[in-house]
């Protein structure tokens, strides 16, 4: 079994867009997969302005093997009196692509039929994949798209890089003009240099050395945590602390969240809801 690894790198995604669309990403890389006949274990997915990303686990090699059993002409008419196939049976075997010694003769309700036993084998799961993926990345859901440069294909925003592997394998394919690889990237400003990834399970590590936290859930600790230390610092009372505010903006406004900590000048009134929804201040 192995695991998948699909990064979409893109211009900054609006906050709100992030988790919806992960969770639209996953639900279509699902079905299509259980439809290619790819058996697959669970999701796993992250997400930050500049990128979406999906890693599936206990991904099979190949898919599974899809057999039928396809019904001919009458028994009668495909053999003939010494027991040898006629045109009609070559003909029957020729469209369903066994050869003749392999047909069967079943019995049904309207007497003895020819039939064929066809085995579609499995494709390595990478090889599907590499048609699959174009598809279920423009088909991903968000509330609003954009077309750009002169490509026929909509997202949220301009695609940048697509990242792709099974293991340690790329899956090579084409998202408009961009081509996918094993190449990820830094924070924009702290590293925004590429980075190489050769393997699935170096992935997160590499891109928190380039002061990247992928997870949303980390992240979201993170803000907490130093909210809290920030305003005990301070012998301060935070009087709005991580909340809904927390899920919608700051996990997914940032790649990497750092803590500043200030003070109003004593009688000021401020706009609490705004401050912290706009201007990502805890007050």
């Amino acid at each position: 079994m192995n695991t998948l690894l699909v990064e979409i790198g893109a211009e900054e995604i609006p906050a709100g867009y992030i988790e919806p669309a992960l969770k639209s990403f996953a639900a279509l890389l699902s079905a299509r997969m259980s439809a290619a006949r790819i058996d697959h274990g669970s999701f796993m997915t992250r997400g930050t302005p500049r990128r979406l990303v999906v890693e599936v686990f206990d991904v099979a090699e190949k898919q599974k093997a899809l057999s039928a059993e396809v019904t001919g002409p009458p028994a009668r008419i495909g053999f003939d009196a010494d027991g040898n196939p006629t045109v009609a049976a070559e003909k029957f075997a020729e469209k369903t692509g066994v050869p003749v010694r392999s047909l069967k003769i079943v019995k049904t309700g309207k007497g003895e039929y020819l039939c064929a036993r066809k085995v579609e084998r499995g494709l390595a799961t990478r090889t599907v994949l590499k048609s699959i993926l174009p598809e279920v990345i423009t088909a991903i859901s968000f509330p609003k798209t954009m077309h750009w440069a002169d490509l026929d294909i909509l997202f949220a925003r301009p695609i940048h890089s697509v990242l792709a592997l099974l293991e340690d394998k790329v899956i090579s394919f084409t998202v408009g003009n961009i081509k996918s690889n094993r190449f990820t990237y830094g924070h924009s400003f702290m590293h925004p240099g590429r980075i190489r990834i050769n393997a699935i399970d170096g992935y997160i590590e590499k891109l928190r050395a380039a002061h990247v936290i992928a997870d949303i859930d980390e992240r979201r600790d993170l803000v907490k945590q130093t909210v809290s230390e920030a305003a005990l610092k301070a012998e301060i009372f935070c009087r709005r602390g991580p909340g809904p505010a927390v899920d919608a903006e700051f996990c997914c406004c940032k790649q990497h969240p750092y803590k500043r900590y200030g003070s109003c000048c004593q009688g000021a009134r401020t706009g609490t809801t705004s401050t912290v929804e706009r201007c990502r201040v805890f007050l």
